[in-house]
């Protein structure tokens, strides 16, 4: 068996399991609803049920329903045990690194006989998400739960709930759930120090205003980082909304102050992005008058000018480890708290030098 199949054939694999066991009776839903359930383009299900028809698992139509062939006499076989990935937005809007996990963990959990079920929604990303929630986990029964992009509430209801979960990022303080993440504290003490080795001493970090654990813990290491020198100021914290509008004000504001800081790092690719445009519509030069580092890593960056220094992780390595805890769940039956902390790759690149001018602390 490959290493991996294209989302078509693996879409084709979890109807076919799913025909087998009875799912759907005499005839499939028709491609949109197919389309939502497995939250992939109609293209991806006409090509699904193209490998399905070759087959001899399906007829369609000319009006496009498909119907099922006669089944054989051998008894179905019981569905296999699901994993259920939980997502704010559909993947078409994730940013790459995370579409690229996704499908990686699809191939490793196909290879064992595992179907990946994707299901999209904001409404269970609420405050008051309870009763969704509850409808959710008792109409699509799985194995295991992955939580990307969660926020407090979220982890806390399938805590209290006792549903297995693994959360794709960090648990919040007192969340007794297993999670997989980079390691941020000791990435951004490391952006902290690498900066000040250089000469900075007026330090600021970019977080969104996502509520994610991960973000928490990028804060505390960035700040001993900074409190490891005696003569830097006390680094600058800023919590813009998502989008670029919010990046461009807390940038203006930070420009603005009587002493701007020198280094900023960005807690997102799309963040630095914004800020190298916006310095560079000011003619200011990176990293001759200010630096940059980009805490996450997106395939894009490595064709920016200059280079951004970053930290990079293969999204391969993020999904065999996500991989790991879905099966650490699953032979014990229920979620126990542990953590996976992977520490990235530093990649140097030519953002960061020392500042034009000594830097004048507060």
């Amino acid at each position: 068996m490959p290493a991996f199949q294209s989302i078509a054939m693996q879409v084709a694999d979890v109807l076919r399991g799913e025909i087998e066991a009875g799912t759907w009776g005499r005839s499939l839903p028709g491609e949109r609803q197919l389309a939502e359930r497995l939250n992939v383009s109609r293209k991806t299900i006409r090509r699904a049920l193209a490998l399905l028809r070759s087959a001899g698992l399906v007829h369609t139509a000319r009006s496009r329903a498909s119907t099922l062939a006669q089944p054989d006499r051998a008894a179905p076989r019981p569905p296999a045990p699901k994993v259920a990935l939980l997502l704010p937005e559909p993947l078409e809007g994730a940013r790459p690194f995370t579409v690229l996990w996704v499908n990686h963990l699809m191939a490793l959990l196909h290879e064992s006989g595992t179907p990946l079920e994707v299901i999209v929604g904001s409404k269970f990303f609420g405050s008051r998400a309870g009763r969704s929630l509850r409808r959710l986990v008792d109409s699509h029964p799985a194995r295991c739960w992955i939580l990307a992009r969660s926020h407090r509430t979220l982890q806390q209801w399938f805590e209290q709930n006792r549903v297995p979960a693994v959360v794709a990022g960090s648990a919040h303080a007192g969340i007794a759930l297993p999670s997989v993440d980079i390691d941020h504290h000791a990435l951004c003490r490391h952006a902290a120090l690498t900066f000040l080795r250089q000469g900075h001493r007026r330090l600021a970090l970019f977080l969104e205003q996502a509520g994610h654990a991960g973000d928490d813990n990028s804060e505390r290491g960035f700040r001993e980082g900074v409190a490891t020198s005696a003569d830097a100021a006390a680094p600058l914290i800023c919590r813009p909304a998502k989008g670029p509008a919010a990046v461009m004000r807390e940038l203006r504001r930070l420009q603005a102050l009587p002493t701007p800081p020198t280094g900023f790092l960005l807690s997102n690719s799309f963040s630095y992005l914004t800020v190298l445009s916006a310095l560079a519509q000011q003619g200011r030069r990176v990293p001759h008058e200010v630096s940059l580092i980009s805490r996450d890593e997106e395939p894009f960056l490595s064709h920016l000018h200059p280079v951004p220094t970053r930290y990079a992780i293969r999204p391969v390595k993020f999904a065999a480890a996500l991989h790991q805890a879905i099966k650490r769940i699953q032979s014990q039956g229920h979620a126990e708290r542990f953590e996976v902390r992977i520490m990235p790759d530093f990649v140097r690149g030519a953002s960061v030098g020392p500042p034009a001018s000594p830097s004048v602390t507060s």
